[in-house]
């Protein structure tokens, strides 16, 4: 397979002029794109989510409606082979990926940095199909960034099609993870705030709302297309005491503090 190929194809995909320059022009036409990005984002985590579902339920013979994690007792021959056979799997098929494509796949984060917005649509799918198959064998890794990648790799492609700006394109694959996220966790203004911080890197005013839109609409599309099921049972009736909100308010000050250690540290 030319994987060089099929970049340079897709890369070589535009919108007709007149329509990018309406596009170009006016500042509601990004909140438009936004919206789209946003509801593809909704649909790939919809996507991604049901295809581990389905490599559960083939290769640990799970009931539907039956997660993995909830299980409480699994055959242990299952258990050690499906993550081993799984595993050979997944490696040779990175060693042959690895062949025909040797150059490393960039994050969202890393192409809002250094690249001006600009990922690659072929590769974000192999790390996205590469996330479900890790996943659906039983590896413990999580599926957020198959999410982010695919989703932000979409809307980056989006808007190299509509010759975007450098700012525009930055703004849009922050849309793109700030859906992704939003729909996977049923939160939209944790999809936001995961958009600003960590793929734009700021707040601005015109990254405000095209990001706010992206992950409401990525949320609503995702728990249309495939509701998610956190796990967690709270009482249909409960009182909350004045030291509930203390309790609360204390382990907030105390994330707070250990996630700003964190990232000093890391400077």
């Amino acid at each position: 397979m030319n994987f060089a190929l099929i970049d340079k194809i897709t890369s070589r995909l535009e919108i007709p002029r007149r329509l990018r320059a309406l596009v170009r022009a006016r500042e509601s036409s990004l909140i438009a794109l936004a919206a789209l990005v946003g509801a593809i984002a909704g649909v790939v985590v919809a996507l991604m989510s049901t295809g581990v579902d389905v490599l559960h339920r083939l290769f640990f013979h799970l009931d539907a409606g039956v997660r993995l994690s909830g299980l409480l007792r699994l055959d242990p021959v299952v258990a050690i082979s499906v993550p081993l056979a799984g595993g050979l799997v997944f490696g040779v098929a990175r060693e042959l990926i690895a062949y025909w494509r040797p150059e490393r796949e960039i994050d969202p984060i890393e192409a809002n940095a250094l690249h001006g917005g600009r990922m690659s649509l072929l590769g974000s799918i192999i790390v996205a199909a590469e996330t479900v198959w890790s996943s659906g064998v039983g590896a413990s890794v999580g599926l957020e960034a198959g999410y982010t990648q695919f989703a932000s790799g979409i809307a980056s492609r989006i808007g190299m099609a509509f010759r975007l700006r450098r700012a525009d394109l930055r703004i849009l694959v922050g849309c793109g993870a700030a859906g992704g996220i939003a729909g996977a966790f049923g939160a939209p203004l944790a999809g936001a705030f995961y958009g600003f911080e960590l793929i734009i890197g700021g707040y601005s005013p015109n990254s405000l709302a095209p990001v706010a839109v992206a992950a409401l609409i990525g949320y609503l599309v995702a728990h249309a297309l495939a509701p998610a099921d956190i796990g967690l049972v709270a009482p249909e009736k409960m009182t909350i005491a004045a030291y509930d909100l203390v309790i609360a308010a204390t382990i907030g000050l105390l994330c707070a503090a250990a996630g700003i250690f964190l990232m000093r540290g890391v400077v």
